[in-house]
């Protein structure tokens, strides 16, 4: 559900070719001094270019070590780029290095404050939820939807650390603002839509964690009903996943404080069938008994 951007800046440059006489160029006059650190800058642009790709397409391949290698080559080339800041936060990232990716997103803020930061925002947001600090992951996620609030993920994902942090109200409307969001710009999940500052792309899904998610949210409330219709719709999502159990337990427990008790152990029947160890242990108790024999 929640995803990680990876996306490389598109930049504009002239290249310079590189002088192979260099002792004439440096013992001449200023003017040509300055053209000797323009091509200098040039030659060490163009390092910083093919490092960056390397590492892009190894970031792209999960080899985030080798990522991380190329891009720290592409910064000790060029350090003025918040792309390979930002791009060696995601390869830190997929190494479990949280600390190290949050520092290198700001870095890449600082440097390109007016490229990507909404990205950025989202990941750092991500790093603190792998790190179970939800009210920091709140913090980077509002600036996320400050920066372009039309992206239904945005929401989607604040939805989450509202409902670690239960805040289920708070919960419910993020994930209805996403699923509006969602509905908005369906028709156009890959192509490129306007914002303030780059064109970006507007991309979450419907799918069965929303749902399952906003029941749950929705249960917390005292919403019943509501939880009963979208456990529904979780299960009808038909999201592949190992853990689709959860779906059913979720529904089975919304059908038992209806009464509707034969649903309820039908549900938990399939859930135990999924691998949800604990119902099947459940049902194999006294407390279970009741639903066993049904």
């Amino acid at each position: 559900m929640k995803t990680k951007n990876l996306y490389s800046f598109f930049l504009s440059f002239l290249v310079i070719p590189f002088s192979a006489n260099l002792g004439i160029i440096f013992f001449t006059l200023s003017s040509d001094i300055a053209l000797f650190k323009q091509e200098v800058k040039a030659t060490n642009w163009n390092a910083y270019k093919l490092n960056f790709d390397n590492g892009y397409r190894m970031l792209n391949k999960g080899e985030y070590q080798k990522a991380l290698e190329y891009f720290n080559k592409a910064i000790k080339n060029y350090s003025h780029e918040g792309a390979a800041y930002y791009n060696r936060g995601n390869a830190y990232s997929g190494l479990g290095k949280s600390k190290e990716a949050i520092k290198d997103y700001l870095k890449s803020m600082e440097l390109d404050s007016e490229r990507g930061n909404q990205y950025a925002y989202n990941n750092i947001a991500l790093e603190y939820e792998g790190l179970g600090d939800y009210k920091n992951a709140i913090k980077y996620i509002n600036l996320a939807i400050k920066a372009y609030p039309e992206d239904c993920l945005y929401f989607e994902n604040r939805g989450w650390y509202n409902l670690e942090l239960e805040n289920y109200k708070q919960a419910e409307n993020d994930y209805k603002k996403a699923g509006e969001l969602y509905l908005k710009y369906k028709n156009r999940q890959r192509m490129y839509v306007d914002c303030p500052k780059i064109k970006t792309l507007v991309h979450c899904q419907m799918d069965s964690d929303y749902y399952n998610e906003l029941g749950i949210a929705q249960e917390n409330l005292g919403d019943l009903q509501g939880a009963l219709l979208n456990y529904n719709k979780a299960i009808e999502a038909n999201y592949p996943t190992e853990e689709k159990y959860i779906y059913y337990y979720n529904r089975g427990y919304i059908a038992e404080e209806l009464e509707d008790y034969e649903g309820a152990c039908k549900d938990y029947k399939v859930a135990a069938t999924l691998g949800d160890e604990e119902t099947n242990e459940w049902l194999n108790t006294k407390d279970g008994e009741w639903c066993k024999k049904m």
